[in-house]
């Protein structure tokens, strides 16, 4: 899979001016994965021809070498109020399938602790211009006090500051009433389900960004400032270490689970407070959910690692503890590793749902985005407890419905233009019939037919058919659906 193999640190006004547009070029062609909207000049003068003081760029790279990654490290001296003063300023741009590591984090903090203690007296700040929820939720987390944030808004005299040092930055305002939205114009290039994804996500963090700043799909930028002082350093390191400490541990839990004496050294308890935890399974008894405890199993894999590919067979359902995935189609055309995202999962997700439901084969590949633990349950585990939980089964069905509807239909012209979110709800709103063999199902003029499971035959306008599932109908004329076996289909109104 691929990862970061090694990230080299390159100071560049120590390169010579050939070596130096080459570096540019090879960065600039990175960035471009990663973002729109800025040139190959603008690129050039923010990260590598930088007028800071100090800066450096790690630069990450793969098995073969290539650049898949950097963060480049600004230092602006200054006297503000007539005291020595540093501007912390950075830019950062990974590859999607080599995300997921904490290198830019110790990057920062094996550069930014030296200089803190070379100059003890000296006033301290980052300040950024953050065109992205992802990158406002790393600071929210890594830093107690920013500004802006939910907790912490900027007083009158920390605002006026922000708007000097954005201002002194060339940062050009978005409205003249807000200091806080500037014109950046670096867009990420995120997928449909990844903005769908950051509209829906829960984080404080993230709902607070998109609030505060609701151009950031266009290029704007929220001017955020970090005093890097004592209680922040000591909230970043606490928390960066915190994090390894959560990883080995849940490493060591793994390791201990599938030992003999596992049962005794990794509780049932911490699996179901983890499924507590979950929408899917918030809702279960303390019976069910022990019973789920005792036989699910605890996988944690790092960021890049396959937990199964499109065609393997789907025995097992997982649901994301803690961390992130993709959800994606195989690659083709002439890179095979292309990534082609159908669905981002994070805290709280499920997902292989679908072949455990249906019997067939994945008719997906999911990939960690992030370090992640994922909790394993089988199919006669879970199937046990559908049994005796039809409103659970409900919830599990509808689920599933909504992802054979998604790969249905967002390809149709009809369909791929609506927002992913528009789509759901229409699927989300059908009515759920099972059928058996023989049984027969009549559907009026105007409804939408989505086939979930088996085989059907399907009479329309003097013609049949017989399909298997998943199929599609989307037609203004009635139909007769008459089951060929056991089938589940899903009736939608329009």
């Amino acid at each position: 899979m691929p990862k970061i193999v090694r990230s080299d640190v390159v100071i560049p006004n120590k390169l010579d001016a050939a070596a130096r547009q080459g570096f540019i070029d090879a960065l600039y062609k990175v960035h471009c994965e990663v973002f729109d909207g800025v040139t190959r000049d603008s690129f050039a003068k923010y990260v590598v021809e930088s007028r800071a003081e100090q800066t450096w760029i790690n630069v990450h790279r793969n098995h073969a070498g290539e650049i898949v990654g950097y963060f480049a490290l600004h230092i602006f001296e200054r006297e503000l109020d007539g005291k020595a003063s540093a501007i912390f300023r950075a830019e950062a741009g990974t590859m999607r399938t080599y995300r997921g590591g904490n290198t830019n984090t110790r990057f920062g903090l094996r550069l930014a602790l030296p200089y803190l203690l070379r100059y003890p007296g000296r006033r301290v700040y980052y300040l950024g211009s953050l065109v992205h929820p992802s990158s406002y939720c790393l600071f929210a987390k890594l830093f107690d006090v920013i500004w802006p944030s939910i907790r912490h808004p900027p007083p009158p005299a920390v605002l006026n500051f922000m708007d000097e040092l954005a201002n002194s930055f060339g940062l050009e305002r978005v409205s003249a009433d807000n200091p806080l939205t500037r014109h950046v114009h670096w867009i990420t290039r995120d997928s449909e389900v990844e903005r769908h994804y950051w509209r829906q996500c829960d984080k404080p963090a993230a709902r607070f960004f998109i609030e505060a700043n609701p151009g950031y799909g266009e290029g704007d930028g929220l001017v955020t400032l970090v005093r890097v002082d004592a209680h922040n350093l000591w909230h970043l390191i606490s928390t960066f270490f915190a994090e390894r400490y959560a990883r080995r541990k849940e490493g060591l839990m793994v390791m201990l689970y599938h030992l003999p004496i596992g049962g005794q050294l990794l509780q049932p308890a911490e699996v179901i407070r983890r499924l507590e935890a979950t929408a899917l399974f918030g809702s279960f008894d303390a019976p069910s959910l022990a019973t789920l405890a005792r036989s699910a199993q605890i996988v944690v894999l790092p960021a890049g690692k396959t937990v199964f590919r499109a065609g393997d067979p789907g025995d097992e359902l997982y649901v994301i503890a803690r961390g992130a995935a993709y959800v994606l189609s195989e690659g083709g055309g002439e890179d095979e590793d292309e990534d082609h995202i159908i669905d981002e999962l994070a805290t709280g997700d499920s997902f292989g749902e679908i072949a455990m439901l249906s019997g067939e084969r994945r008719s997906a590949s999911v990939r960690t985005a992030t370090a992640t633990l994922l909790i394993q349950i089988s199919r006669p585990a879970l199937f046990s407890i559908l049994e005796a939980h039809p409103g659970l089964s409900e919830i599990v069905w509808k689920n599933f419905a909504a992802r054979r509807f998604d790969d249905c239909v967002r390809g149709l012209p009809a369909w791929k233009t609506m927002q992913r979110a528009a789509r759901l709800a229409v699927v989300d709103a059908g009515q759920h019939r099972t059928l058996g063999a023989g049984e027969r199902a009549d559907l009026r003029a105007g409804e939408i037919l989505l086939v979930l499971l088996g085989s059907v035959q399907v009479e329309q306008a003097g013609t049949s058919t017989v399909v298997r599932a998943p199929a599609f109908f989307d037609t203004k004329q009635a139909m007769a659906v008459t089951a060929s076996g056991a089938a589940r289909i899903v009736r939608i109104a329009r």
